[in-house]
């Protein structure tokens, strides 16, 4: 795929632009379209940036340039379509074009309840018989929008209606524009905005005629779809809620936000990033924040199991309930795996048990370092991705809350956050530091092992401190009272403190290990308000001794007891009575190191 990109790249550098090049260019994507969905992945290959050289295909012209100006098309009772300077930028949209006309889009629109379960489709030009289907108004309303080169028969918008109205008696619209999306990509970001109108109108005729109140619906858009959301927000007052599933970069990062997805679109606007790469390194979905919030899971770049192709023929069994849906989600997955992931995300926490927990923070790094893990005062820090993110407390006031997570590979992706603090003691004439693997497994109710991960490669400990972990597992462990610890020895050749020969013990001195829930605290603190601290499932020596020397290579047991909570105050005594108290400085620093 990439070396046929460079190629098609290479001809429209190194052709001339007046002469074979437009000739060559239009017989090229002329019969791309003669091929299926890979074909029209192809066509995409026009780069953005090159898309001046391609007259032949897109005619009119550039409005960088205002005696080049695009007529503002209107379209009956949709309205009219008003092309400012706000779609103009010479690097991130350097070409405007003409939507398609009405009938050559032609959204359609097919409407799944319980009672029809099947599908009832009906044209946008007679979207008022959806009245007299099994369409309740008094019910909420989904609607759900695909992307680019996809049709509404695309597994995740199949998938994700049929989570719907197994979790809840509802309406959902799923909005098919593949006479608009199928084309190059210049040309089918310009027909979002004609769908955009189509679907406000949709809205708007369902309020006037059967009483549908806005706020109760909620538009789900994927890639490019999550602007066509936008645009729909754009013409709705008060819509309750949009959600943009891996919006597309290309000709939207960095623009107004009258070109793209932003808050003022609804009441709340929730985004899910899974592809944030530039779309040099052929990543589809915007960095940018978009929304109130905004979900970057596993720092919104690579997402775990997209990075092997032995994910494709797992695809085609897992996903969909039969042969073709399986076979389109694997299509997706070998060319977009990233892409696809957001809105697999949201399908999921449907019916999760895991909650999806995200955090606030400043960085993925600090998130990941355990620095992020608190709800705030209100409960805003935090919120849970995916159906449920409507339940955050921070969306009526906030704007463009960026928050992280971790997720699995598939088909369940949620992962449950640990907080994890190794509370090491100071002994007298002992090593000032250690270097080395610490591996903790924890042992669950039934006795099963669990290992977490603390570090991919050796770190340096020293006695005295404490040092806190966020760490990710499938399954909750929240119940585990008992945990093994693992100490490997390792020098740094670059850290002479960390050289143990001769005579010095290598042994790490553990005092404690507190393990908590983290995403237990969180759902508490959005449902009743109650502490910030997670509940800590102190471990310790089981006879409840100040601390436990483990050998290199060695591994052992800690348990929870009521005497590992005293524990802090032993190592704190222990502390004071090894190193030199010299002034009362020392002292804080010695309560700060063991967090008391």
């Amino acid at each position: 795929m990439s070396t046929i990109r460079v190629l098609i790249w290479w001809t429209v550098l190194t052709v001339s632009a007046d002469g074979i090049a437009s000739h060559l260019l239009e017989d090229v994507a002329s019969s791309l379209k003669s091929l299926p969905v890979i074909g029209n992945i192809l066509q995409a290959s026009f780069h953005p940036i090159y898309r001046p050289m391609l007259k032949a295909l897109h005619p009119v012209g550039n409005r960088e340039d205002e005696s080049l100006e695009l007529d503002d098309p209107c379209y009956d009772d949709l309205g009219c379509l008003h092309t400012t300077q706000d779609f103009y930028h010479p690097l991130h949209r350097p070409v405007n074009v003409p939507p398609y006309s009405r009938d050559q889009v032609d959204v359609k629109y097919t409407l799944y309840t319980r009672k029809e379960p099947g599908g009832t489709t009906v044209g946008a030009k007679d979207a008022k018989k959806l009245v007299n289907t099994s369409f309740r108004p008094y019910k909420k309303t989904k609607i759900l929008i695909h992307g680019f080169l996809d049709s509404n028969s695309v597994t995740w918008m199949l998938e994700m209606t049929r989570a719907f109205l197994l979790h809840e008696d509802l309406n959902v619209v799923a909005v098919d524009w593949s006479g608009g999306s199928r084309a190059l990509y210049t040309q089918a970001t310009a027909n979002t905005r004609l769908v955009g109108l189509e679907v406000a109108h949709l809205i708007r005729l369902l309020q006037s005629l059967a009483g549908l109140r806005t706020q109760d619906v909620h538009v789900i858009g994927h890639s490019l779809g999550a602007h066509t959301a936008g645009y729909v927000g754009e013409r709705v007052a008060g819509l309750g809620r949009i959600t943009g599933l891996d919006p597309a970069e290309p000709f939207f990062q960095h623009l107004s936000p009258r070109v793209r997805l932003d808050p003022s679109d609804a009441m709340f606007v929730d985004v899910i990033h899974t592809d944030t790469n530039s779309i040099l390194a052929l990543g589809y979905g915007l960095r940018q924040p978009v929304g109130h919030l905004d979900f970057y899971p596993n720092d919104g770049g690579e997402q775990p199991g997209c990075e092997t192709i032995a994910r494709v023929p797992i695809t085609a069994v897992t996903d969909g309930t039969n042969f073709l849906e399986g076979l389109d989600a694997a299509q997706k997955d070998l060319v977009a795996c990233r892409h696809y992931r957001a809105p697999k995300l949201f399908t999921d926490s449907i019916f999760s048990s895991c909650p999806y927990m995200a955090f606030q923070c400043e960085s993925y790094q600090q998130y990941l370092a355990g620095k992020c893990v608190s709800c705030g005062e209100d409960g805003s820090r935090c919120a849970r991705l995916g159906l449920q993110a409507e339940k955050w407390s921070g969306k009526n006031t906030s704007q463009h809350v960026s928050m992280y997570l971790s997720t699995a590979e598939g088909p369940h992706y949620c992962l449950y956050h640990y907080r994890v603090t190794v509370e090491l003691a100071a002994i007298v004439g002992g090593p000032s530091a250690l270097r080395g693997h610490l591996h903790l497994y924890v042992i669950s109710p039934e006795g099963k092992l669990r290992e977490l991960h603390l570090t991919h490669s050796a770190q340096t400990l020293r006695p005295g401190r404490s040092y806190t972990f966020l760490v990710h597992h499938r399954q909750d462990l929240s119940d585990s009272q008992e945990i093994l610890v693992h100490w490997t020895y390792e020098a740094s050749p670059f850290d002479p403190s960390t050289f143990c020969v001769l005579f010095c013990d290598s042994s790490l001195p553990v005092a404690s290990i507190s393990f908590a829930s983290v995403d237990l605290v969180a759902e508490r603190r959005q449902n009743t308000y109650v502490a910030e601290e997670p509940d800590n499932v102190v471990m310790c020596h089981k006879q409840g001794h100040d601390l436990i020397l483990i050998q290199s290579g060695e591994t052992v047991k800690l348990v929870s007891s009521p005497k590992c909570y005293l524990e802090k105050s032993r190592a704190l005594s222990l502390l004071l009575n090894t190193e030199p108290v010299r002034s009362m400085k020392t002292i804080l620093e010695a309560l700060v190191r063991l967090n008391l």
